[in-house]
């Protein structure tokens, strides 16, 4: 663990040196994908597209409501694929930011927390994608009465697309942040049982404020999936105490490992006795 006080200055000159670092990756791996833009775009329009034919037939579609709307929605796809794919770059800045206030012991886990926390990021947006989206839309095209058809905004759509993608990434790190808080000793299985009701109705906020739409459907799916993860987190929680025993706080495990350290250092040779003079010694 870094000693050394830092000043506000100092932190928030580290956190803009790792935001910069963090977008300029994010950046070059939208550069990357802004090719394959126009495929982006068929794939995040396909779920509502899919609903809005069997709603209404062959003939429906997407419409844009101005000349650069297009183009707007192919650099943001091309930006949301960059953020997912340079996801390990974006949390490494993160671990990089916070690492000086964590013991060596806590500093092992960056693969871990860059691994598993950029699969997880990933694995929520494919999740909303095939589990969520074609459950949502369908509900929100059945909404519609009989005579009055649908003709959503290419960016209106692809806007709510792309903010559940990052909102269900973001939820699904929940596993991985309290994985995180078990090992350093932050939290225990017993502390996340007992507030566990008070997460149900966060859990509901977090969905309210999270997703785009105001309507409950969209709360709920949001909420479920992250009730879920928490459970999985707790279960997650338990598996690293029952591995490692109960964890000591994270003073108390950083002196633990230095009094371990010290006791395995080789111990220093014993200062060597001076020869004995052949002086006699004065009367």
């Amino acid at each position: 663990m870094d000693e050394r006080e830092y000043s506000l200055m100092e932190h928030l000159g580290e956190l803009r040196k790792r935001l910069a670092r963090a977008i300029i990756g994010v950046a070059v791996f939208g550069l990357g994908a802004f090719y394959f833009s126009d495929k982006i775009l068929q794939i995040l329009r396909a779920p509502m597209q899919a609903q809005l034919v069997k709603h209404y037939g062959d003939g429906a579609h997407f419409v844009t409501t101005g000349a650069a709307e297009y183009f707007v929605c192919q650099m943001k796809a091309a930006l949301v694929v960059g953020l997912f794919a340079g996801s390990p770059w974006v949390l490494y800045q993160i671990w990089a930011f916070i690492s000086p206030g964590l013991y060596d012991h806590e500093k092992k886990y960056v693969t871990w927390f860059v691994g598993a926390g950029a699969l997880c990021f990933c694995g929520g947006a494919v999740f909303s994608y095939y589990l969520v989206f074609p459950q949502m839309y369908g509900f929100f095209v059945s909404q519609q009465p009989s005579d009055v058809q649908m003709l959503p905004s290419l960016e209106e759509n692809f806007s709510f697309t792309l903010k559940l993608l990052v909102a269900f990434g973001a939820v699904f790190e929940t596993p991985v942040v309290i994985f995180i808080l078990s090992v350093a000793g932050i939290i225990d299985p017993n502390t996340l049982g007992k507030y566990r009701r008070y997460v149900v109705v966060i859990a509901f906020i977090i969905g309210a404020v999270l997703t785009p739409s105001p309507d409950v459907y969209s709360q709920v799916l949001m909420a479920g999936p992250l009730l879920l993860l928490y459970e999985i987190g707790v279960l997650v929680s338990r598996i690293t105490v029952k591995m490692k025993g109960r964890p000591l706080s994270r003073k108390d495990r950083a002196a633990a490992e230095a009094a371990k350290n010290a006791a395995a250092a080789p111990a220093a040779p014993a200062a060597a006795e001076p020869p004995p003079s052949d002086t006699p010694p004065k009367q």
